[in-house]
């Protein structure tokens, strides 16, 4: 979870001064969510819910969480779909 948080701080630009354990609830917050949209992901894996949940983060970081849902959407639709086609 730390490589995940560096990596949302980095591409996300956010501030050393945000604490890492409320990034850390943003990331579980998400990979919940993600979990129950698409049972059976890898995170390690599947670059799609590593982006999804990153991209999450970001959403909650400036309490946009709507927002993220309806954005991503399509993506998180096709991605289920992709899942269910690879089984």
């Amino acid at each position: 979870m730390e490589l995940l948080i560096t990596q949302i701080r980095r591409e996300f630009q956010i501030p050393p001064y945000f604490p890492d354990d409320a990034l850390a609830e943003y990331v579980k917050e998400g990979k919940e969510r993600l979990e129950k949209l698409n049972p059976g992901s890898d995170l390690e894996k599947d670059h799609t819910f590593r982006m999804l949940l990153k991209n999450y983060v970001y959403y909650a970081y400036h309490h946009k969480v709507n927002e993220w849902e309806q954005n991503y959407a399509s993506l998180i639709l096709s991605w289920q779909l992709g899942t269910e086609t690879e089984t």
